[in-house]
């Protein structure tokens, strides 16, 4: 099986009779001849066992695309693999009945075939197989369901056998199947990975051509597998998981790998993931806010030709404790809420607003003061206040929905920086000197001013993202995740 669940034969309620004995002699002594470590093919030495190997013979080994094995020497040939693909349709249907009824309670059905000379398999003994649900699996997929994680199941085994299997984990819309072998082109798979979840008799090549027609409709794909014929797949993945009791060439070609095959882990991974996608995010905000906003000032005080209002240690004073501090702070926080927009357009949409309107009045007070000839210092302490309102705004904005950590970082910030202003030796070092009655009131026109602007910036800004948003989950229809 392709899902990493253990896998066992069904044991036989009814006793069996010598020919059937002897057919699983025949058994034991082709397992043995193939040798084969896959799961299934371990399932059937436990059950079994290994016989005596038969000497001078031709193996061919399972793959996905052939969907059997084979053991060929002289006067006889044996094949175990998918009864679908292996028997004639005529066969098939003598047992169609027996096999889908197994297939619907999730056992997996195999048959252990004799070529005869004439081209004709006839099949020797049919084997149903259950596979084993890991105790957390549906913890697993449950946690998926919650974090908006869509979960397709693509198997070379009998599409209504996994869809079984998906269902009993709890994977959501796991009646909603289909066999590859119906999809014969590109635009069928495109189609098929909107309306199915489960993939059954599926080839290594249409798996990397089912990853990619969901990267097409803009989705983000990661792939586990454990097998040479999921590489094709993992490779164009965004993400790609490999099993620790994988193959080699499955390891080598993932980007991560469960060293336990414990799929359980994959909760730890997006939580990580998803916190360390954030804390960047926070962090680049509040950085390129500053940067947006030192840029754009100094080119146009080089245009204008008007002194730069800030010095050095006032800039590093805003930086401290509406910059630095906080986005460590917030960094330590566990964030595993999910990114719905893409890393540049969320920190530009969020840094933008108060970068450019502290640019833009500090920008017009320098020209204020510069025409009321106000005392130089004194602007530059005026241009740090709303420079900090600006850049405290933002540090309240990226921190909604408040919670009680991220509440006490704010306030600290607010606090800490006016405490800063009331001690005599850290007010002198970042050149923090008092107001007149006057320049008090310049400082309140324009950070009201200020405030005003930027909270109908970021309204805006908000307005056009969820219209966006609105126009996209129209467009895509459930694609909207």
């Amino acid at each position: 099986p392709e899902d990493g669940h253990e896998a066992s034969p069904e044991t036989p309620s009814e006793p069996e009779d010598p020919e059937i004995t002897e057919k699983k002699s025949i058994i034991s002594r082709y397992i043995a001849t193939v040798d084969d470590g896959n799961i299934t093919m371990n399932a059937l030495v436990d059950y079994f066992g290994k016989g005596e190997v038969y000497t001078d013979a031709e193996v061919t080994p399972f793959t996905s695309k052939l969907k059997y094995s084979e053991v060929k020497m002289k006067g006889v040939t044996y094949r175990l693999g998918a009864p679908d693909i292996l028997l004639s349709e005529e066969d098939f249907n003598k047992s169609r009945e027996a096999i889908e009824a197994r297939a619907e309670t999730g056992l997996r059905v195999l048959v252990f075939a004799e070529v005869e000379e004439n081209g004709h398999i006839e099949p020797v003994l049919f084997i149903a197989l259950k596979n084993g649900i890991r105790k957390n699996a549906p913890e697993t997929f449950e946690y998926f369901k919650k974090q908006g994680v869509e979960v397709k199941v693509i198997s070379g085994d009998n599409p209504l056998t996994v869809s079984k299997i998906a269902h009993q984990v709890g994977i959501p819309h796991a009646d909603r199947y289909i066999d590859a072998n119906t999809l014969e082109t590109e635009e069928d798979i495109e189609k098929a990975v909107t309306e199915y979840t489960i993939f059954g008799r599926v080839k290594p090549e249409q798996k990397k051509s089912i990853v990619l027609a969901l990267k097409k409709h803009g989705l983000k794909v990661a792939m586990t597998g454990d097998g040479v014929n999921d590489i094709l797949a993992m490779k164009e993945a965004d993400c790609s998981i490999a099993m620790g009791n994988g193959s080699d060439a499955a390891r080598q070609a993932a980007q991560v790998v469960l060293l336990d095959s414990d799929f359980s882990r994959m909760e730890d991974i997006v939580s990580r993931g998803r916190q360390i996608i954030n804390n960047i995010t926070r962090s680049a905000t509040v950085f390129l806010f500053k940067n947006i906003f030192s840029m754009l000032l100094a080119i146009i005080a080089i245009i204008a030709t008007f002194n730069y209002p800030l010095v050095p240690s006032q800039v590093s004073l805003v930086t401290l404790f509406n910059t630095g501090v906080p986005a460590f702070l917030l960094s330590l926080e566990p964030n595993t809420r999910k990114q719905k927009k893409s890393f540049f357009r969320t920190i530009f949409a969020a840094a933008g607003p108060a970068a450019v309107t502290a640019f833009g009045t500090i920008a017009v007070l320098s020209v204020y003061g510069e025409r009321n000839h106000m005392n130089t210092s004194s602007l530059g302490v005026i241009a740090t206040y709303l420079m900090a309102i600006a850049a405290y705004l933002l540090l309240v904005h990226i921190s909604r929905p408040f919670n009680t950590y991220r509440s006490i970082v704010v306030q600290l910030m607010f606090f800490g920086f006016f405490l800063f202003l009331l001690v005599p030796f850290t007010r002198d070092l970042y050149m923090m000197h008092g107001l007149s009655t006057e320049e008090l009131r310049v400082l309140a026109v324009f950070a009201i001013a200020e405030i005003i602007i930027i909270k109908i910036l970021m309204l805006i800004f908000e307005h056009v993202r969820k219209m966006k948003r609105l126009e996209k989950v129209k467009a895509e229809g459930r694609w909207n995740k």
